[in-house]
């Protein structure tokens, strides 16, 4: 075999496996419908506060707490990956520009630190600033979600989403979800929200962009 032969053998076989790795890598990645999601979470809040006020009729004059009145579809609805609603109201609340939205899929103490490190006393117009950093200004075009592994292959609670941007720039992030049960129904499954620092996740997807 001559040296030519030899390198492009060499050759194919880096972009064999190189290929391999890529498919590996991005084969349990699920692409998130941005419009959808937004959709999606929009009626949900909108549900949920009809719900409420519903509840609230309801438990006028009556003796029960109304922390026991809960929605019928709340019950177990076998829903595929509850750690995906983190996420979803994450970037919900960056493509409807709703502050509330975006920090209510935050853990209250991870987010309530990140606010008190800057020094603007605006913690509106500091949720915003994080928000234009992450969509780099509203130009998310693209959402790839993945659970990354753990011990033995177990699915983790670390999340691992891919950016893409209309400048065809892309990041990729990592998530860490913390599961906050409800003490009324300890049978049911806890509500999973981001812990990871909002400005760690700037610096992620600055470092992925460089």
């Amino acid at each position: 075999m001559n040296k030519k032969s030899a390198a492009l053998i060499s050759i194919m076989a880096i972009l064999g496996v190189s290929l391999f790795i890529y498919l590996d890598i991005n084969s349990d990645k699920q692409r998130i419908e941005l419009d959808a999601t937004k959709e999606e979470v929009l009626k949900e809040i909108k549900d949920s506060k009809e719900y409420t006020e519903k509840t609230i009729q309801l438990a006028e004059g009556n003796d029960q707490d109304i922390g026991y009145f809960h929605p019928e579809h709340a019950e177990h609805e076998g829903k595929e990956d509850p750690k995906k609603d983190a996420i979803k109201y994450f970037i919900a609340g960056l493509l409807s520009n709703n502050t509330d939205i975006f920090l209510s899929s935050f853990y209250v103490e991870s987010i309530s630190q990140d606010l008190f490190k800057s020094k603007n006393p605006d913690k509106d117009a500091v949720t915003k600033e994080i928000m234009d950093k992450i969509s780099r200004n509203g130009t998310l075009k693209e959402i790839l979600y993945k659970v990354n592994k753990g011990f033995l292959n177990a699915d983790s609670n670390t999340i691992s989403l891919t950016i893409k941007y209309d400048d065809q720039k892309e990041a990729t992030v990592n998530f860490d979800l913390l599961t906050l049960s409800d003490s009324h129904h300890e049978d049911e499954i806890g509500t999973y929200v981001i812990t990871t620092s909002a400005w760690d996740i700037i610096k992620q997807i600055e470092a992925s962009l460089q």
